[in-house]
Order: C-alpha cells, then structure tokens, then sequence
C-alpha cells in the first residue's frame, strides 16, 4: 500500500473511533452508521465494506472495544456498581456486559478494580497486510439480468438459482442464458442471517418479461476493478475485503455508488469446491 494513501485512510478511520469514543465518553447516542461515513468522508454505498477492509474488522466489533475499554476506566475511576457501569456503556444486560468483559480482559468485572485493565487501548486501528495480487481494470458494457431476490435465506440460494433456471425454461429462453451473475446487497458478516439480501441473477439476450417473482434490471455500465477468487463462495467477503485494500491504495481509483457484482464461472454443482473461480468486480471512477 503506498504510504501516502495509507496514512491518508487510516486518519480517516481514527476520526471515526474517535466519534464513538466521544460519544461513549459524553454517555450519548452513537452516531448512525451514515453519520459515521460522513465523518470518515466515504460514502454510505460502501462505508460498512471499506471499514472492515481498512480495520480489519467490522465497525460493530470496533464500538464492541471502545465500549469494554471505557468500562475498564469506569471501573477503576469510580465506585459505580457493575449494573450501572454495563448500562452506561450500552449494554443491555450485566449479564450480557460481565460475558463480554471477561472474553475481552480476561477477568470478571468485579476483579477488574484491583487489576490493571483500565489502562487497555481500545482504539488502535489495525493495519492488515496482504501479499502481492493481480486485480484488471475491466469495462463492463450494460447487460440485461433476470433477477431473483432474496432475503434471509443465504443456505439455500442454490434453489433460488435453480428456480430461476426453471423460470428460464419455462419462458424458452435457457439457451439465451450468458452467465451467471449474483449481486451481495450487504457484507454477510455483519448483517443478521434473516436480513441479508442477495440478488440471483441470470444474464440473457432474449426479450423477457417480469413477472411470478421475477424482475428485470440491467447491470454494468462503467469501469470495475476484477479480482479472481477461488474456492469456496462462503469467503467471497473476505475477497472483498483484499480488493477494497488494494482499490484505496491507489488514488486514481475512486468507488462508485454501484453494487459489487460476482461472475460465476463455473458450476457449483459439478466442480469441487476448491476448484470454484468467481469474478469479483467492484465498481470504481479511474482518473488519469
């Protein structure tokens, strides 16, 4: 990562563990995740995918330290009881506070006043390395997509693509089918299993109609970074996480309010799954 663009990012990401550390000091609301972009200068399209590529973890797991870290001064620099330090720092229960602190420090709250835990940093911003890889800067041309979307049902989107197979066939278009193309609307690792929504997508030239729970949209248009990815589909975000890393070391690519696209380029149902290539592209403005 070149050392200006990384310096220039990662003061970005300390303006925001200094909001949250503000507000948990000042016992206030904590900004909303918009507010937080807007603080670090991203835009909110992508805020949650850059911050976990640029931390190294999510921004939930963040406020989680700030949080326990304030507690720890709380602790020590007061008499409050453990009840009413857990409540101040956001949790909802002691219980839920006093499993968190010893996860975190190693011992229970009420130890936690004859140690030395009060002085524990929370606010270090970690600094993820990655080794050398290969990322084209591609065009995509706007193509066509018969989309199936879904929600909460992450397990089973195999048979959501299976029904849009079927819908295809139905329609006679099976043999005007180009890729196969999927759209995350979210980072599944810190989104609730219920609420996570995924795009299936089949892309084709025949002249289709929506309908039985089926949409039409177009995707593409513009310039994308594309990643190779291989292997299993359920580590696509942590791909996600090295392209971000490499798009914001270099300042003449700019993100685009546009979704992240995967290409699948292979079938899941006939090949290994250490043997499975996906496309990752992610949508960027490039300037000269």
């Amino acid at each position: 990562m070149k050392s200006t663009s990384q310096s220039n990012y990662t003061k970005r990401i300390e303006r925001v563990i200094a909001a949250v550390a503000e507000s948990l000091e000042q016992e206030r609301e904590l900004p909303s995740t918009a507010t937080l972009a807007g603080i670090a200068s991203f835009s909110p399209f992508h805020f949650m995918r850059v911050y976990r590529a640029l931390a190294g973890e999510s921004l939930g797991t963040t406020v989680q330290r700030l949080r326990l870290a304030r507690a720890a001064h709380l602790l020590a620099a007061s008499e409050a009881p453990i009840s009413e330090v857990s409540g101040r720092v956001g949790f909802e229960t002691p219980q839920a506070f006093a499993r968190a602190f010893r996860q975190h420090f190693g011992v229970a709250p009420s130890e936690a006043r004859a140690a030395s835990v009060a002085n524990a940093s929370a606010t270090a911003v970690p600094t993820p390395s990655q080794p050398a890889i290969r990322i084209d800067v591609v065009t995509l041309k706007p193509f066509r997509v018969a989309v199936k979307r879904t929600e909460g049902v992450y397990g089973k989107l195999d048979e959501a693509y299976r029904n849009l197979f079927e819908w295809m066939a139905k329609h006679g278009a099976l043999e005007s089918i180009d890729g196969i193309w999927g759209v995350p609307q979210q980072d599944r690792r810190h989104t609730p299993a219920a609420n996570y929504r995924f795009d299936c997508c089949l892309a084709s030239s025949a002249a289709l109609r929506a309908g039985e729970g089926v949409m039409l949209a177009d995707l593409g248009g513009g310039s994308y970074l594309r990643y190779l990815h291989e292997g299993s589909f359920d580590r696509l975000d942590e791909s996600h996480d090295v392209v971000f890393r490499e798009l914001l070391a270099h300042s003449e690519w700019q993100l685009r309010d546009a979704p992240i696209l995967h290409e699948y380029l292979n079938d899941p149902d006939e090949t290994p799954e250490a043997d499975l290539r996906t496309h990752i592209y992610v949508p960027v403005e490039t300037q000269a």
